[in-house]
């Protein structure tokens, strides 16, 4: 059985700012709203004959997407970034090739994410994996895989699948 939760009706979403960074247009500061569809491939299985509840489900991508919102998300791996964190600030310099670019932000309006780049190809991975930690905390064994939908604003998305088993 395919269970599914449409972010879109069910407030699955979050906004936040990233850099593509060497990007011609998404070099820059730029946000979007994302929504956060979600389907899972599994079997019904325990008292209640569920795949898994949906309001189980609903908690968990809710607090992974509050996780993301309202921060500037900024690739923690990127081979062309320095970060430096003084105080309540972090610094940080892109500089590949001719390009360079030095910032100053407040520490509690940037979320450092353990990835190379923030795109949303990346972005659905994490979410995904996020999901999949959650899930394996509750024991489920039914389950045999999730999908995230990541949708950067309407009509455009990513949809990345992870085996549970």
């Amino acid at each position: 059985m395919i269970l599914e939760l449409k972010g879109l009706y069910l407030g699955l979403r979050f906004s936040s700012a990233h850099i593509v960074f060497g990007h011609e247009s998404c070099g820059a500061i730029h946000g979007h709203t994302y929504y956060v569809d979600v389907r899972l491939g599994g079997r019904p299985s325990g008292e209640f004959n569920f795949v898994v509840d949906f309001k189980v489900l609903k908690k968990i991508v809710k607090e992974v997407c509050q996780g993301l919102d309202h921060k500037l998300l900024l690739p923690r791996d990127h081979p062309h970034i320095k970060y430096t964190i003084e105080e309540d600030y972090i610094y940080f310099v892109y500089s590949y090739r001719r390009c360079k670019k030095e910032y100053k932000l407040p520490l509690e309006d940037v979320l450092l994410l353990p990835l190379k780049g923030i795109t949303a190809e990346e972005l659905s991975i994490y979410i995904t994996e996020a999901i999949k930690k959650a899930l394996l905390k509750l024991d489920v064994d039914n389950i045999e895989w999730i999908e995230v939908t990541l949708y950067e604003g309407l009509g455009q998305g990513i949809t990345n699948r992870a085996y549970l088993k």
